[in-house]
This record gives C-alpha cells, sequence and structure tokens, in this order.
C-alpha cells in the first residue's frame, strides 16, 4: 500500500514541485521548454512507480523480520520494524523528489525562496 501511494502521490508532488520551481527560475516558458517539461513529466510516470517498487523491495525483508514467531508477541518491537519498512519504503521516492527538483526545476544557479541552503542547488 506504500508503494502505491509512493508511486501515485510521488509523482504528483514531484511533477508540481519541478513545474514550480522551473516557474520560478525561469520565468514564462518558451513552446520548446513547455513541451520538454511535457515529456520529462511522463516520463515520470514511468520512473517513479519503478522506484516505488525497488524501494519495497528493499524493505521486504524488515517486513519479514517483524512477522517471525519470536518477534511477533513483542509489540513495541514489531511496531518499530514497521516503522522502519514504511521508511525504506518511503526514502527512494523522496529521493527522486529532491534530486528531479534540483537537477530539473532549479536551473542557472536559481534557489527559489523554499529550497533549504543545505540541499543541492
Amino acid at each position: 500500500m506504500v508503494a502505491l501511494t509512493c508511486a501515485t502521490l510521488g509523482t504528483c508532488l514531484d511533477i508540481v514541485l519541478v513545474a514550480r520551481a522551473q516557474g520560478y527560475c525561469l520565468g514564462d516558458l518558451s513552446a520548446g521548454e513547455s513541451l520538454a517539461g511535457l515529456i520529462w513529466a511522463a516520463s515520470r510516470f514511468v520512473v517513479f512507480p519503478v522506484i516505488s517498487g525497488i524501494s519495497l523491495l528493499a524493505s521486504l525483508p524488515i517486513i519479514l523480520l517483524s512477522r517471525l514467531p519470536w518477534l511477533a508477541n513483542n509489540g513495541s518491537l514489531k511496531a518499530i520494524l514497521t516503522f522502519l519498512a514504511v521508511l525504506v519504503s518511503i526514502a527512494g521516492p523522496i529521493v527522486v523528489i529532491v534530486h528531479d527538483v534540483a537537477t530539473e526545476g532549479i536551473t542557472n544557479d536559481c534557489e527559489p525562496p523554499w529550497w533549504p541552503s543545505w540541499l543541492p542547488s
């Protein structure tokens, strides 16, 4: 469920953040830039489900570990492992969003006012 949510919401969030960053840094886009942005946005509908699936596969050992009988009886440890599995599952899409905004959205050393200074631009 987490991978499916990351694949859909992550795609939409990525496209919106990159579009807003490009709008801030570049201003009004020309027809060619808009077409390139549309093609790039369409590619995100392919990339994000793959990244979410890979993140899900990376969290699978943690999920399986929390299902072991000697851990299933310990509720707090099972909750911690489940929370860790969710964090691993959403890590991939978050990294892709930050990368896309830094590489596609922010151009010409333009830093949007909402971009944290500790992230690359």
